[in-house]
């Protein structure tokens, strides 16, 4: 069996330029997704108020409240006390999430295709493949350390009495805050340029983190996506492998997953148990690259699809 660690990076875009396939459309809707959600909140500013906040927490049409699941239990340590408001908003993001998993990730969250851009510059991206060893001992370690971080702010918010990723190092709130306080600065607000410092500051070593080690923050470090990671495991949506016995364990949705989800192992496992198997993985954003890449390879009997429900 040819490994997928054998399958260069640079080899497999070579011969995807000469694959055309039906490929699934709905995939290369996700990235005009984002930037839809980004200008409906970007509209706020503007005085348009569909959404409020950020995609750490918002308002919708002003009566509905929405929250991150990690800022919900960060403010829940922090404040020490749960009112009815605060639990309101966590449902429906609650319901999305049984439905979608982390959807959101792949889906909503404007730093899949920001990192996206950083990472066609990284040599590290493009040589990604001689990290990804059969071992998984540095793998295995960058879970861990994520985890570790996940507790370290989970005490800080008991400590301190603060939600310190949401509210100071969170990705998505820094973008929003950045935006905010820029055009505040463009409306003559010189006050806000503390604010805009800061969150470009923090932008700035988010950026600088993708380029020497592309999407560890989004794999292990992540605190949100760790949370979001865990409905992965319950949700509606997951992905099913079908005509595992026509794979042909070239491995492309491995080469093309760049949040490395263990599908050369799992469809290996699978081909001994049955031709149909469902998979739950905690990092699969359901970006579908893995999808596109199996109906390329296989063209007509593709093995990999998003499922719902089935």
């Amino acid at each position: 069996m040819k490994l997928y660690t054998e399958i260069t990076y640079r080899k497999y875009l070579k011969e995807e330029k000469n694959l055309k396939g039906n490929i699934n459309k709905i995939f290369k809707l996700r990235h005009y997704v984002m930037f839809f959600i980004l200008m409906i909140f970007i509209l706020q500013f503007l005085g348009l108020r569909i959404l409020i906040g950020s995609l750490s927490g918002s308002v919708f049409l002003l009566k509905i409240n929405l929250i991150d699941p990690f800022a919900f239990l960060e403010v829940l340590l922090a404040s020490k006390s749960l009112t009815i408001s605060l639990a309101t908003s966590l449902i429906p993001v609650i319901i999305i999430y049984l439905v979608f998993g982390r959807a959101f990730c792949g889906w909503l969250c404007p730093f899949d295709f920001l990192f996206k851009l950083i990472d066609k510059f990284s040599p590290y991206a493009k040589r990604r493949l001689i990290y990804l060893k059969e071992n998984g001992l540095n793998k295995k370690r960058s879970v861990i350390l994520g985890w570790i971080l996940l507790v370290i702010f989970i005490i800080l918010a008991i400590v301190i009495e603060l939600p310190v990723f949401t509210r100071y190092i969170s990705h998505n709130t820094n973008l929003f805050r950045a935006i905010s306080s820029l055009i505040g600065i463009i409306k003559g607000m010189s006050y806000v340029l503390d604010e805009f410092i800061f969150s470009i500051s923090i932008l700035g070593l988010f950026f600088t983190f993708e380029f020497f080690f592309p999407r560890q923050w989004c794999k292990n470090f992540c605190p949100s996506g760790k949370m979001y990671g865990l409905f992965n495991k319950m949700s509606l949506i997951r992905l099913k492998f079908e005509n595992l016995k026509a794979c042909k364990e070239c491995f492309a949705c491995q080469v093309k997953c760049y949040m490395d989800v263990p599908l050369n192992k799992f469809i290996v496992e699978a081909k001994d148990k049955s031709n149909k198997s469902s998979g739950r993985f905690i990092n699969c954003i359901y970006c579908g690259e893995c999808v596109l890449s199996c109906e390329k390879i296989q063209r007509e009997n593709f093995n990999i699809k998003i499922s719902l429900l089935k």
